[in-house]
């Protein structure tokens, strides 16, 4: 237990909260002991209500917000040095896109650039991912605070004035999609520094806070970049993929470890395994799931087959999931949940095919598939393509689909020919290589952060 610490806009004192922030329909209330006694920045909390409530992608007016709110701005003069360059976040995690991004991108950029990892929010980011922290500071500097609403002005511009001194010639943007305090920020070194801004669109599925001060926005795949020209306004970008590992920093576990661990988990030798991991929303369409609809149907179909789901649900979805199974229960007993995993790819390896989740279809999880060396079957949402992101796959991936039936049809397929599995996981190893291996994805980044 911390003797101090301040998180979730709370201050405590061994566990003890002596204040606390909230948000009110009146502004920003102090809360000291547990009395109410301070209210300030009304017009941040408004703010914060209305984005909310924004399903606009277009967020030009959000950010003139923020930016108006820090008036007045004066310019700096500041000394860069070339090889040194920032990253700046909310919060880390150890298991999450975002993070792995950061993670993943400064120990590939370790040996050309002195880097420096700015947090908005340090002690969440310490007490919950522990992992990904330790390993980042091998690699970089990590300087970070704990924000919050309440004098915004003055702790924006001490932060800032910390990014300013630490020499810096570019700043690549991992914040989360509704952060005013790091908007803020983006806002304050806009208007006062040419220090360069590069913006990481990692919630390219969600209205964003700050594109608006970025020099360049990064993106994952041609949908992602029209919805950002088209839906939010930016013309100012580059499609950049997505980081993998490199080559050689995978471990490919033997067919007995593998047999072992299907074992503990419930998974006998005669059995065939599909698969799926995601964050536990991408699985739901309000309330109803399509997706368990399906796995529904191809346990009913296959009496050897195990589906394995590596998630966490909240009693809402897992009351969705227990209806669809209601007159199946017998069926249900082979669907496996597992929660989430760092090690994950050991459970990867496991599956004879792996299964994508959709609506809201995972990304980085398609091309750690690739890596792994696992077969998945891959589903398009035309209706939202900024939901989708199965262009990260080859062009002319075989096996991805519109159509739910069409994809259950290709996992049997897949489930039952072990040489068509073997040959798309050959060719999506190769892609792979020449397109997300770590050190291809670095020389990017690179010609990027210098063209700015």
């Amino acid at each position: 237990m911390h003797l101090v610490s301040w998180k979730n806009n709370k201050f405590k004192i061994l566990n003890v909260t002596i204040f606390k922030l909230r948000n009110t329909s009146k502004g920003i209330r102090f809360y000291f002991l547990g009395i109410p006694c301070y209210k300030s920045a009304k017009e941040v909390s408004e703010f914060m209500k209305e984005f909310e409530l924004n399903k606009n992608f277009d967020t030009h007016k959000s950010d003139q917000q923020i930016e108006n709110f820090l008036k007045p701005y004066n310019r700096l003069t500041l000394q860069k040095d070339n090889k040194k360059i920032g990253f700046l976040a909310t919060e880390i995690y150890d298991m999450g896109g975002h993070t792995k991004c950061i993670k993943d991108l400064i120990v590939s950029l370790s040996n050309d650039y002195e880097q420096i990892l700015f947090l908005s929010k340090k002690s969440a980011s310490i007490d919950n991912a522990p992992i990904s922290y330790n390993i980042i500071k091998k690699y970089a500097q990590i300087y970070g605070v704990d924000s919050n609403l309440l004098f915004l002005k003055k702790k924006c511009k001490d932060f800032c004035n910390k990014i300013i001194s630490s020499n810096i010639k570019t700043l690549l943007v991992y914040i989360h999609p509704d952060d005013v305090f790091g908007t803020a920020v983006l806002a304050y070194l806009k208007n006062t520094t040419d220090i360069k801004i590069i913006y990481f669109n990692h919630a390219s599925h969600y209205p964003v806070l700050g594109m608006s001060f970025a020099d360049v926005i990064l993106e994952g795949m041609p949908t992602t970049e029209k919805v950002t020209n088209e839906k939010r306004g930016f013309s100012n970008t580059k499609i950049i993929g997505l980081q993998s590992l490199a080559k050689d920093d995978t471990k490919y576990f033997s067919k007995d470890e593998l047999n072992q661990l299907k074992n503990n988990i419930g998974i006998s030798k005669d059995n065939l395994v599909t698969m799926s991991g995601a964050s536990s929303y991408k699985f739901f369409d309000n309330n109803a799931s399509s997706y368990f609809t399906m796995i529904k149907n191809l346990l009913k179909k296959e009496p050897r087959l195990i589906h394995v789901i590596i998630s966490e649900f909240n009693d809402k979805q897992k009351s969705i999931i227990d209806n669809i199974f209601e007159d199946e229960k017998d069926i249900k007993k082979r669907l496996i949940f597992v929660p989430y995993q760092t090690a994950f790819d050991k459970y990867f390896q496991c599956a004879d095919v792996f299964i994508d989740s959709f609506p809201v279809s995972s990304a980085l999880t398609q091309i750690d598939l690739m890596r792994n060396k696992v077969a998945s079957v891959v589903k398009i949402n035309r209706e939202i393509p900024e939901f989708s992101f199965h262009e990260y796959q080859m062009p002319d991936y075989p096996y991805m689909f519109e159509k739910v039936e069409d994809m259950e049809n290709a996992i049997l397929e897949l489930l039952y020919d072990e040489t068509k599995r073997k040959e798309i996981i050959e060719k999506n190893y190769e892609f792979w290589l020449k397109t997300y291996e770590s050190s291809v994805v670095k020389d990017k980044y690179i010609k990027i952060i210098e063209a700015v």
